[in-house]
């Protein structure tokens, strides 16, 4: 952590103090609020919790964007620090620990969707291209996982310290009829463009 200011490692562990008097279900929410632009320890903390659901790790696994990760060949990511060379052994980490059915808690739904299945139906294939990719591509990391939903709402935000947020999109806008409309046409392009992927992955 050395990338680090006083000021943000000491956010970043009283973040985590925070982190530790909640429950899995605030982790992914964490997650959910997570701006990627920001230093990953804090992502990289809950992954590598005992209790860390199998949804959350799944969540960060894929926003993490892996495909870039499997041929370990970025420069950016050979110095350590906390985005390219941390975001590179955190999918690593998560792919493997999830391949050897690591993550025990699966409470939390998850289901990806037609973006995601063709992103990895194309990390599949990139893998298959390398004579070491960086971790290994199976079919757990796409499949659907059943539970209850967890999402960010206004309660999680009364109570997730403002010093903590780390979204652009913290405030919850009421939805609107223009919101709602382009909700909708975007589950009609996902519907339509779903018999691009193998049928296994298919809904």
């Amino acid at each position: 952590m050395d990338d680090l200011s006083d000021e943000e490692r000491d956010c970043l562990s009283a973040n985590i103090a925070w982190l530790e008097r909640t429950d899995p279900d605030d982790w992914h929410r964490v997650a959910l609020d997570f701006n990627w632009s920001e230093p990953l320890y804090l992502l990289d903390w809950i992954v590598r919790r005992a209790e860390c659901d199998v949804a959350t790790a799944l969540t960060i696994f894929w926003k993490g964007e892996p495909g870039y990760w499997i041929a370990d060949g970025s420069r950016l990511a050979d110095k350590p620090n906390g985005f390219s060379y941390l975001n590179k052994h955190m999918c690593a980490y998560i792919a493997t620990r999830i391949g050897e059915g690591g993550y025990s808690r699966s409470k939390i739904a998850y289901a990806p969707d037609t973006w995601t299945k063709k992103d990895y139906v194309d990390l599949a294939a990139r893998a298959a291209q390398l004579e070491k990719p960086k971790f290994g591509v199976h079919p757990d990391l796409i499949r659907d996982r059943t539970g209850y939903p967890v999402a960010n709402d206004a309660a999680f935000y009364a109570r997730y310290p403002d010093a903590f947020h780390r979204s652009f999109f913290c405030e919850l806008p009421a939805e609107t009829p223009k919101a709602r409309a382009l909700i909708d046409r975007v589950q009609q392009i996902e519907k339509a463009t779903s018999h691009l992927l193998p049928s296994w992955l298919r809904r």
